[in-house]
């Protein structure tokens, strides 16, 4: 089973390029693999990596902008602690102080 887990400075980089970048954001759903190795990831195996897009990023709908921003810190902490079949998702209409739950 594929597994991706970034170092925490390309995580970061990553979510920041999401959160701001609307042409990176385009490079992301174009392709996300080549979108990680611009952000600065390094793979161990890139075969892995390659699988690991296919399986997990097949159909991308990313988040708005403020979105993404808003979740930096819980982005950023699911990409570091590995991720394998875990697509990032945020509740969709979320209000109020209460924490945000990724799914």
């Amino acid at each position: 089973m594929p597994t991706l887990q970034l170092e925490p400075a390309v995580a970061q980089n990553l979510v920041n390029l999401l959160a701001t970048d609307d042409a990176f954001r385009g490079r992301f759903t174009q392709s996300p693999e080549a979108a990680l190795l611009e952000a600065g990831h390094v793979p161990e195996d890139p075969a892995e990596l390659s699988q690991f897009v296919a399986m997990c990023c097949a159909s991308i709908e990313l988040a708005d902008k403020a979105v993404i921003a808003q979740a930096l810190p819980q982005i950023v902490a699911m990409l570091t602690s590995g991720a394998a079949f875990n697509v990032p998702m945020l509740e969709n209409g979320h209000t109020g102080d209460a924490p945000r739950t990724l799914r």
